[in-house]
Formats: structure tokens, C-alpha cells, sequence
């Protein structure tokens, strides 16, 4: 490796570094010194790590309050940045918390980075087209029992324990904070974008089996097997219309396909 390049992978490292470790090829001038040169930018690049995370994570930074900036030091100084883009930093917040030994007895935090996170991804995701009704008409009766129904590829179901949800509806609305609350039996949040805005909302006991199916690639028939399970065979059909009915007006289905 040439001299610049080995410059710059030093340079590079001593940034992602906890402490200033001596680089030799490294100069002062008339105005500082090669560590208080090397201070400065190894300062800055901490402060942009943090900036990018507070963009990332507006329900995390509402929900943790007066801790949210030690929290975030922490992190920047626990998980050095590895990708190129600054943007994918914050992938592993969630887990931190959820065990570092100083965040961990917090469990609200975690999820609501968990969902930040959810959020955050769905937006930036690749956009797909929606799939509209009027394209499944002509999918023929004796059919319908092998089709599978394709999710948006970033739609993402997440486990929560608290009122998370809350916390990031305040946020996106400049709303006053709510009170933490752990919930009597936990739920699932569904995260996805159909178009430029991204959308979440709580699944049903009864929606979430055949969500989690329907995500998982089932057909048609396996999706009615699981409300049947739950519902009576009776009921498990109109039942499906209902939630392909709701999902299709969501835009939370891409396309299809029959097997």
C-alpha cells in the first residue's frame, strides 16, 4: 500500500477508534498540532454519527427524553461505524439496548428503536407496485385455493410489549409526550409503505396468524386453514375476503402468483 493509502486507512481507523491512537505520517502546522488536528475530526465524525441516528430515530429520542444523547454517545462509541453510508449506522441500536447492561432493563427502548428502525428502512425502500383488485378478477375459482399473495418486500411485523406506537404517532405530529405503558398481552405492529408515505398500525389476534402466513409465502388455501383454525370453517372464507379486502386497500400487497 502507497503512502496516501496507508494514510488513509490509519486515518480511517483512528476515527473509529475510542481513544487518538499516534499517526506518524500525520502533520501539524503553524496552527495546531497533529493530535489536536487529528481531536477535531475525530470529535466531528462522533457528532455526525449522532446527528444521523436523532434523524433516524424521532420516537427513540421522544420516548428516552433527557437520556436519549448519552444513549446515543454510547452507542457511537460501542459500534463504530463499518459501512460506507452513514445511513446504515443505526441497524444495530435496537440490539445494543436491548442488551447492554445499562439500557436492557428498559425494554421500551429497544422496541421503539426496533420500529424507528422498521420505519426508517421502509422508506428509503426500493418502490414496488400495489396490486389492485381489479387484477385478481380474473384469477379463475378452481385457482384460488394454490395463489399466493406477495407483501410489499420491506413490510415488516414487530413484537411489541409497550406503547411504542404512541410515541412515534407524537412525534411524527409534534405531539406532547406520553406516558410509557406496558401492555396487558403483547402485539404486533405492521410496517410498510405503499406509496410516499409510510404507514403502521396494531394487527388483531385474529389477523395476525394469517398476516404472519401470507408474509411467509402460504397460498391461498393455507391462509383459510388458519382462520378456519380460529374462526370455524364456516366463517373462515368470508372472513378472508375481508382481510384481502382490507390489505389490498392498504397497498400492503405487491403481487401474486399461482403455484
Amino acid at each position: 500500500m502507497n503512502g496516501l493509502g496507508t494514510l488513509q486507512k490509519q486515518l480511517a481507523e483512528a476515527l473509529r477508534s475510542e481513544s487518538l491512537p499516534p499517526l506518524p505520517l500525520l502533520r501539524g502546522d503553524g496552527v495546531a498540532d497533529a493530535t489536536s488536528r487529528l481531536a477535531v475530526y475525530h470529535h466531528g465524525y462522533r457528532i455526525r454519527l449522532a446527528d444521523a441516528l436523532r434523524t433516524e430515530f424521532p420516537g427513540l429520542a421522544l420516548l428516552a427524553d433527557r437520556p436519549f444523547e448519552g444513549l446515543l454517545h454510547e452507542y457511537v462509541a460501542a459500534h463504530p461505524s463499518t459501512h460506507f453510508n452513514i445511513r446504515w449506522h443505526g441497524e444495530g441500536l435496537a440490539a445494543f439496548l436491548a442488551g447492554d447492561p445499562a439500557w436492557r432493563d428498559r425494554p421500551a427502548l429497544a422496541e421503539m428503536a426496533q420500529l424507528d428502525w422498521a420505519i426508517s428502512t421502509a422508506f428509503d425502500a426500493a418502490d414496488h407496485a400495489i396490486l389492485r383488485a381489479e387484477e385478481l378478477a380474473h384469477v379463475s375459482p378452481d385457482t384460488w385455493a394454490t395463489l399466493r399473495l406477495h407483501p410489499l418486500p420491506h413490510a415488516r411485523l414487530l413484537r411489541v410489549t409497550h406503547n411504542v406506537d404512541a410515541f412515534r404517532r407524537a412525534a411524527d405530529r409534534g405531539g406532547a409526550r406520553p406516558r410509557v405503558r406496558q401492555l396487558r398481552q403483547p402485539r404486533h405492529l405492521l410496517v410498510w409503505r405503499p406509496s410516499l408515505e409510510v404507514h403502521y398500525r396494531a394487527v388483531s389476534r385474529s389477523e395476525l396468524p394469517v398476516l404472519q402466513a401470507a408474509l411467509d409465502g402460504a397460498t391461498f388455501a393455507t391462509l383459510c386453514e388458519r382462520l378456519a383454525e380460529r374462526h370455524g370453517a364456516r366463517s373462515a372464507l368470508p372472513r378472508m375476503a375481508e382481510l384481502l379486502g382490507q390489505w389490498l386497500g392498504e397497498g400492503l400487497v405487491g403481487s401474486f402468483d399461482m403455484s
